[in-house]
């Protein structure tokens, strides 16, 4: 399990990579009116989600030569990253900083999973994420609501 301190006070409440994540893009996709840059699936059977993602990208150098890459604010959802682990500060930014943060913590375990995948097209300026992470279904028995508990896959 990646843990993760979301912060006091902040949007994100998970505790985890994978949960902030998903997290994240639920209420990216919750979001949108105007645009469909994210969908966020979620299938029962094989107690999955699939996350897909399509975002314009912003790039520069830093004045040490660095490249940075970033999304726009597309959506008008306030957003407030807590003071944790989660530096960006909008909706937008967060889901490609915790996809790019769950990318590499996959590529730095042994058995190198490789649930997210993130694309950056410098040419069009496009940044593409595709993810499939592990779920798991509860229904509550008081009021019948459905839970949906994302998986922890990294360590």
């Amino acid at each position: 399990m990646a843990v993760l301190n979301p912060g006091t006070g902040g949007t994100l409440i998970s505790t985890t990579y994978e949960g902030a994540f998903v997290e994240a893009c639920q209420l990216l996709q919750n979001a949108e009116s105007d645009t469909d840059n994210i969908a966020v699936n979620y299938f029962t059977g094989d107690n999955t989600v699939q996350i897909a993602g399509t975002f314009p990208m912003v790039q520069s150098v830093d004045t040490n030569g660095k490249p940075i890459f970033s999304t726009t604010e597309f959506v008008t959802a306030t957003f407030a990253n807590g003071g944790g682990d989660v530096k960006s500060t909008n909706l937008p930014n967060a889901v490609l900083e915790l996809a790019q943060q769950l990318q590499v913590k996959e590529k730095s375990e042994a058995d190198s999973s490789n649930n997210v995948q993130i694309t950056y097209d410098t040419e069009t300026e496009i940044i593409t994420i595709a993810a499939q992470l592990g779920v798991a279904f509860s229904v509550n028995s008081t009021d019948g609501s459905t839970k949906v508990l994302t998986s922890a896959y990294l360590a």
